[in-house]
């Protein structure tokens, strides 16, 4: 830790992250600060003649505003390079969240840096704390829109083998059920129905993360999940009313012997 200057700090050497500084949250911090709340120290890296801001922006504004000349700070000693690497990690677990365009700009930054456009997908997504689909969508526009394609293909192609499911049983209820078999699903096989579901939504929702464009997109696929969803629940409750149709004929025929039996 030190104390500094605050006019000491840089903040052009390209380590901001977002796209626009966000006034209300500098004003709101400025609020904060006068009632007596005490903010994290802002990250700096010193190359030796300069402090380069790497975390803490919106704080750096609100100080600004408050008058404050000398501050206390963390520091790292590195390049300028290092600096922008710094400030690549920095707001992905507190302060204002990021938008997907902090998030866009953060890996564009991240590949005009020397020698980071050879990296693999996964070191950016690794570095600016994003996931690899958005890397991707970002390095090639034309294979996230294949992917967002893909995607809904898939999700309405399972949503017609559900629907063409549940019309199968629904007709298969209607006939009368052999009291030998167990018409019901196991526990593995709802257990994996649902873990399915789970993976799809999550691929789902990564790839959505890819762009902003995608809310249209989005808004089709989450209705197609109720779809699934709703026509699952309505399969599992089909199997359950063959289930109790089942033990009432076994019940029906036991009390049918049993007056049988008594003539």
């Amino acid at each position: 830790m030190k104390t500094v200057k605050l006019d000491a700090i840089r903040i052009d050497g390209n380590t901001q992250c977002r796209v626009v500084i966000d006034q209300p949250t500098v004003y709101q911090y400025l609020e904060n600060m006068k009632d007596g709340d005490v903010f994290p120290l802002m990250e700096t890296m010193f190359d030796g003649a300069t402090y380069w801001l790497t975390d803490g922006f919106h704080r750096y504004h609100a100080y600004k505003l408050l008058g404050i000349k000398d501050i206390e700070i963390t520091y790292k000693v590195g390049t300028l390079k290092d600096a922008q690497l710094e400030a690549l990690k920095a707001n992905s677990s507190h302060g204002k969240p990021l938008t997907n365009e902090d998030k866009r700009n953060k890996v564009n930054m991240a590949l005009t840096i020397e020698g980071f456009d050879k990296k693999t997908d996964y070191e950016i997504a690794k570095l600016c704390k994003v996931s690899k689909p958005f890397v991707a969508s970002i390095r090639n526009p034309e294979k996230k829109q294949k992917q967002a394609e893909d995607k809904i293909k898939h999700v309405i192609k399972k949503a017609k083998e559900i629907a063409e499911n549940s019309n199968q049983i629904t007709s298969a209820a209607e006939t009368k059920p052999d009291s030998n078999i167990n018409y019901g699903p196991d526990e593995d096989e709802i257990k994996a129905s649902e873990m399915a579901l789970e993976a799809n939504n999550k691929a789902v929702f990564e790839l959505l993360e890819s762009d902003d464009k995608l809310a249209n997109t989005f808004e089709d696929l989450k209705k197609a999940n109720l779809l699934i969803a709703q026509l699952t629940l309505r399969i599992h409750g089909l199997m359950n009313e063959k289930n109790e149709a089942i033990k009432m004929v076994k019940k029906l025929q036991a009390e049918n012997d049993k007056l049988k039996g008594k003539k």
